[in-house]
């Protein structure tokens, strides 16, 4: 039964043109690079070769491939294979930790990488990379295939769905994972061999951390609020260093200078009872209460959402006729109870924004169609305070 069953499995999979399996199989096997990274810090770029065998049309085929793979501060995974055949990209990654090998002083690592194949076509499938990271200096393993069900136990099982590939280590593979993988089809072999550089992404050689505001008064900012009348000392100011906001009337208090390609790092917290805020990125035209920009919410329990007001970026999930971007954070709220300090960490390089709240990675966009503007904090109808307001150029 099982022999007839794997036979129906395979015909079905041979229904795929070569070049179509050739394609599966150069995705999965570039994946398995990225746990030899779990030895140094990120962010680092990997670029090597590999060599696979598997079964095609025509028999037992060889293909050689190149690759490159960069994990980024917050340890997101991006990459490419390229063959003559075309290129194919990551999915997802699960890494096991280091063990002691056979030979005193060495080491390997159990990894699956997983792909989607076709994800827009009828036929979408998954492929994915079961080996080993032996020395930390070549890979081998099998490559595997199986069909993809939306929402199947699966697919969950494999990753399948996460907004971003991550890095994940832990001592053994879940279950689930284990039991996934006895549902998928053995399809041929690969050894990859490279090496990875240390990237200095994170600042601009010789850059420092610049305080955006001086810690003393409002000198350093530009204050726009609904109510013009309004004294902007009694809505914004500066006590012990750190940045006191009374919410009323709602406006911002923004930078004199516009900033592109930057790390941005502040602290705030709630007051009283928590309510609404948000640190306005990329700010352009007009002076209004809602300019044209990018939020990083604040909103209680939203920190980690990311609206676009004006702007387009790629993972909008808000309708097409909305005035508004929107996407969600990844995860559940992770701030500190009311009164507590937590903490943003904003990437901003290029077209693309990252949004880390206390230490975990929170949203991610890409195609952000506007990348230079003020940075820009929110009074919006509650008392806040930030301090530590920090902004690193990035290379």
């Amino acid at each position: 039964m099982l022999i007839q069953h794997s036979f129906r499995f395979w015909r079905k999979i041979m229904t795929h043109s070569t070049k179509t399996l050739v394609l599966a199989f150069v995705a999965a096997v570039m994946m398995g690079i990225p746990c030899t990274a779990q030895d140094v810090e990120p962010p680092f770029t990997w670029e090597g070769k590999g060599t696979g065998s598997f079964i095609s049309e025509g028999g037992i085929e060889v293909l050689d491939f190149q690759f490159e793979l960069s994990v980024d501060e917050q340890g997101m995974v991006k990459g490419q294979t390229r063959s003559e055949n075309g290129d194919a990209i990551i999915k997802h990654v699960f890494s096991t930790e280091k063990k002691q090998y056979d030979w005193p002083g060495f080491f390997t690592r159990n990894i699956v990488i997983v792909f989607m194949l076709n994800e827009d076509g009828d036929t979408p499938m998954l492929s994915i990379l079961n080996g080993r990271i032996l020395l930390d200096k070549f890979l081998y393993g099998e490559v595997m295939l199986t069909t993809y069900e939306a929402g199947s136990d699966t697919a969950k099982a494999l990753g399948i769905g996460d907004p971003e590939a991550t890095l994940m280590e832990g001592d053994e593979l879940p279950n689930s994972l284990k039991s996934a993988l006895k549902k998928c089809f053995p399809f041929g072999t690969v050894k990859i061999v490279g090496d990875y550089k240390q990237e200095d992404t994170s600042a601009a050689a010789g850059s420092e951390a610049i305080a955006l505001f001086n810690k003393k008064d409002l000198k350093d900012g530009y204050v726009y609020q609904k109510d013009s009348d309004a004294d902007p000392k009694s809505v914004w100011k500066v006590q012990n260093g750190e940045l006191r906001c009374s919410g009323n009337p709602v406006g911002f208090l923004r930078t004199r200078q516009e900033y592109s390609d930057y790390k941005l790092v502040l602290e705030w917290r709630w007051l009283e009872k928590p309510g609404n805020s948000g640190v306005l990125l990329h700010m352009s035209g007009e002076e209004k209460v809602w300019p044209l920009c990018m939020e990083a919410q604040l909103m209680h329990a939203r920190a980690g959402d990311l609206i676009g007001m004006g702007c387009k970026f790629s993972e909008n999930k808000a309708g097409k006729d909305s005035p508004i971007s929107y996407t969600p954070r990844m995860n559940e709220s992770n701030e500190k109870e009311p009164g507590g300090w937590n903490k943003y960490e904003i990437i901003c390089k290029g077209d693309t924004m990252e949004l880390t709240v206390n230490g975990q990675l929170q949203n991610k966009a890409t195609g952000v169609n506007i990348s230079k503007g003020y940075i820009g904090l929110q009074s919006e109808g509650v008392p806040i305070m930030f301090r530590n307001i920090e902004l690193t150029p990035l290379r």
